[in-house]
């Protein structure tokens, strides 16, 4: 599973509340525009589990909600420069209803790039998410019953966040931006559903993925 990985760093410094103001005015307006929605959906049908589970009917809806991952700059003429953002889109139809994750960067020079995230309610980002899938994949290749003979299909059709552990000592674990968290990610094969547990654990040098344990990966099978 390949995932774009943005490394630049970006800073943003707000000189005065007028300043403040012009960016709210900006970034509202930058994801108002027909164009940037039009992207936005278009990345969100990139989906895995929308590929896999087509539903020509379904309705999709852009969330006004933008979680920003690296502050967006604009120009004075209120174009945006750089900046990294994850937009929601909800996506309704044939009976279920998914949360699609899309990923928007804008580089210097560059034009407005998207890619689809997992779907679902994960706190990841990009590069959590690469190196997640990757474990999640080992796991499920030595749980019985996992996995099937002669399907090449395997996606992940959903993620769900379960908490946010509660410390011993108040705040994050040394030098972790957060404490630790755990979700459940949902494969689906070409006729099971795979469950997996995941741990995860920031500190001063990252984050510590831990899926499993292996017991608690629950399969079952798809209705025909």
């Amino acid at each position: 599973m390949t995932r774009t990985g943005i490394a630049t760093t970006l800073a943003l410094t707000l000189a005065s509340g007028t300043a403040l103001a012009d960016d709210q005015a900006n970034t509202a307006k930058l994801f108002a525009d027909p164009g940037v929605r039009q992207m936005t959906l278009a990345a969100a049908q990139q989906s895995a589990v929308v590929m896999n589970e087509p539903c020509p009917s379904a309705q999709a809806t852009v969330s006004t909600d933008v979680a920003v991952f690296q502050p967006l700059v604009f120009d004075a003429a209120g174009q945006l420069q750089t900046g990294i953002w994850r937009q929601q889109v909800t996506l309704a139809g044939c009976g279920v209803t998914h949360t699609l994750n899309v990923i928007g960067w804008k580089q210097a020079g560059q034009a407005i790039g998207m890619g689809a995230l997992l779907p679902g309610g994960t706190h990841t980002d990009v590069l959590l998410q690469r190196d997640a899938i990757q474990q999640v994949d080992q796991l499920v290749k030595i749980t019985p019953g996992a996995t099937e003979e002669g399907c090449a299909r395997e996606y992940v059709a959903d993620t769900r966040f379960v908490d946010r552990e509660i410390p011993l000592t108040p705040g994050p674990a040394p030098g972790g931006k957060s404490p630790p968290w755990r979700e459940v990610w949902t494969l689906r094969t070409c006729t099971k559903q795979i469950e997996v547990p995941i741990r995860f654990i920031p500190d001063a040098t990252g984050t510590t993925i831990t899926a499993g344990p292996q017991k608690a990966v629950k399969v079952t099978t798809l209705a025909k």
